[in-house]
């Protein structure tokens, strides 16, 4: 880099901005006096017709006859005079002798009027510039505001601030690149943010419900090592591997929970019917093992969603009420489309449960210790929360007046989304 560029380098943008402003008054400047200079240097000369206070010779001047330029006679004062009548003399007039015209009508004085131009023209020149600066000055601050303020809100979050946000938007007058500019940021602050707290509940999360298997598993293996011919090694065995995959199943659980409030993958058309059909082969064996009969209703649906999430949400539903039901019970799944929207509805017997109490069990870690089965992770329906409400729907539930639950989620159908828009049909 020259040494003319590290210079402007550690000059401010707003300093840069207002000598750029001013260095284009001045240049315009210098533009038009050469014009206007060259202009009345070379153009031929004006006649100055019309013009009061500019007599030429021969000319009436206040009423009073035009005095021939010829000799007449004259009085002894000097006085001319037609034959022997004596008139009163010309008034006097102060004539700038550069402003008086000559018979032909050429300008007298050039040199002069051209320095004139010249010496106003400099002085109107300068102050056009100081007015240029100061208007550039004023204006490059009113304009690098916002970069300022951005300036300020990344220093604040590496100061220990991360929620802080730039917020320039219509309430602060603008509407401009830089409002775009910092909504942009602040969406991917808050991205980054998002990201940040998902690792810490899940970091938070797995610590709570992998310390009791862990413990668990620690505590077997302990007392088999103090009384090595007191146990079965094949019981332990099943016990550590019982643990094990506990710990396996609530670590999956905790990562597709934060897939599904935090990084969702680009959604694609997927036939709701079809997944719910091949949810229900997937738990197949587990429903007839705990003798629970499977019932479908499968109407059309397209929904734009992550194929792999979607799946996910209809098996948890078919896993929580087959574990949570009687022997002997039922289990019904109807897929269906209303009023531009995806409805699956998975009911299945049970306990008889309070109104109240069905909410929390959309608690994270929520476990209702009067339904019959085995205890989960307690994730279930948390996943099936989140993966709606990561697609634009809901989920809720209701309880059953014979027992057992209904849970409903709504999703948006494809054709309602900006992508469905542009499928076939």
């Amino acid at each position: 880099m020259s040494g003319r560029g590290a210079l402007l380098g550690r000059l401010s943008v707003r300093l840069r901005l207002t000598l750029l402003i001013a260095t284009g008054a001045l240049a315009c400047g210098l533009v038009m006096l050469a014009a206007l200079y060259v202009l009345m240097r070379y153009v031929p000369t004006y006649e100055l017709a019309g013009e009061p206070g500019l007599p030429a010779i021969g000319e009436p001047v206040g009423g009073v006859p035009a005095v021939p330029p010829g000799p007449g006679p004259a009085d002894p004062a000097g006085t001319v005079v037609p034959g022997a009548e004596v008139i009163p003399a010309l008034p006097e007039i102060d004539v700038d002798p550069a402003l008086v015209r000559s018979p032909d009508g050429a300008i007298r004085s050039a040199a002069d009027v051209l320095h004139a131009l010249v010496h106003y023209s400099g002085v109107a020149l300068l102050a056009l510039v100081l007015l240029g600066a100061l208007l550039g000055w004023v204006v490059a601050g009113r304009v690098l505001a916002p970069v300022h303020r951005i300036t300020a809100t990344a220093r604040d979050i590496a100061d220990g601030n991360p929620h802080e946000r730039i917020r320039i938007g219509p309430r602060d007058g603008r509407d401009d690149e830089f409002t775009r500019l910092s909504a942009s940021i602040d969406a991917m602050l808050d991205r980054l943010q998002d990201g940040l707290d998902a690792q810490r509940q899940f970091t938070a999360n797995a610590s709570h419900e992998l310390r009791t298997p862990l413990a668990a598993t620690r505590t077997a293996l302990q007392v088999a090592l103090a009384h090595p011919g007191a146990h079965d090694p094949a019981d332990l065995l099943r016990k550590l591997l019982a643990s094990n995959e506990h710990s396996i199943a609530t670590v999956e659980a905790l990562l597709t929970l934060a897939r599904a409030e935090h990084a969702l993958d680009p959604a694609e058309p997927v036939d709701l019917a079809d997944t719910a059909a091949q949810a229900l082969d997937e738990v197949a064996s587990e429903a007839a093992g705990r003798t629970v009969t499977t019932h479908r209703d499968l109407g059309s649906a397209v929904v734009l969603a992550d194929a792999e999430l979607l799946r996910r949400l209809v098996v948890n539903l078919l896993h929580n009420a087959i574990r949570h039901n009687h022997r002997g019970g039922s289990v019904a799944l109807t897929v269906r489309g209303r009023d531009g929207a995806a409805e699956l509805v998975v009911e299945n017997t049970g306990d008889v449960l309070a109104a109240d109490e069905v909410e929390r069990l959309f608690e994270r870690f929520r476990r209702n210790g009067t339904r019959s089965g085995p205890r989960g992770h307690g994730l279930g329906l948390s996943i099936v929360r989140a993966i709606a409400d990561g697609h634009g729907g809901a989920a809720r539930a209701v309880p059953r007046e014979r027992g057992g639950l209904a849970v409903t989620v709504t999703l948006p159908s494809a054709d309602r989304g900006p992508l469905g828009r542009l499928l076939p049909g």
